[in-house]
């Protein structure tokens, strides 16, 4: 027992040395000691939470990606309602938009919205009324699978 009583008060002198002698070094090698920890968990949550968020970006971006299609095929489907097909396919864009708004900025609105260079060999069988309509979403389509490939 007088060898444990012995051994601390070697370590408490040493350590009021430690601290008299050197006061920030003793200070930051206790902190970093003690905080490693706390900083290494902290920094898991953060990871944790970013990834989360990045799964359920991609997530509603391949709903959408899959929801545009779908209208790609209703306009150019003649048997359709043409404005119903069009009131779908604004809607849709409204959508998507405001995801993008709230997610990533007004920056991806604005790639969203821009215009593409397809082929016309896409175009094939649209019904020329609805060739606009079409176009325009085709364009939308395809930025917004773009934007998911960032990710």
């Amino acid at each position: 027992m007088d060898v444990l009583l012995a051994a601390v008060e070697i370590l408490t002198a040493v350590t009021v040395l430690a601290v008299a002698h050197f006061p920030l070094e003793t200070t930051r090698s206790l902190l970093n000691f003690g905080a490693a920890p706390i900083v290494r968990y902290a920094h898991r949550q953060k990871l944790r939470t970013i990834n989360l968020e990045i799964a359920r970006a991609r997530e509603t971006l391949g709903r959408l990606m899959n929801e545009g299609r779908l209208v790609l095929a209703r306009l150019r489907d003649p048997m359709k309602d043409a404005e119903a097909s069009r009131s779908y396919a604004q809607a849709w864009t409204a959508q998507v938009e405001e995801f993008l708004q709230n997610e990533f900025g007004r920056l991806y609105v604005d790639r969203f919205r821009s215009r593409c260079e397809g082929t016309d060999v896409e175009s094939a069988g649209v019904p020329p009324e609805r060739l606009p309509d079409w176009k325009n979403l085709r364009d939308c389509v395809s930025n917004l699978e773009l934007l998911s490939a960032e990710l």
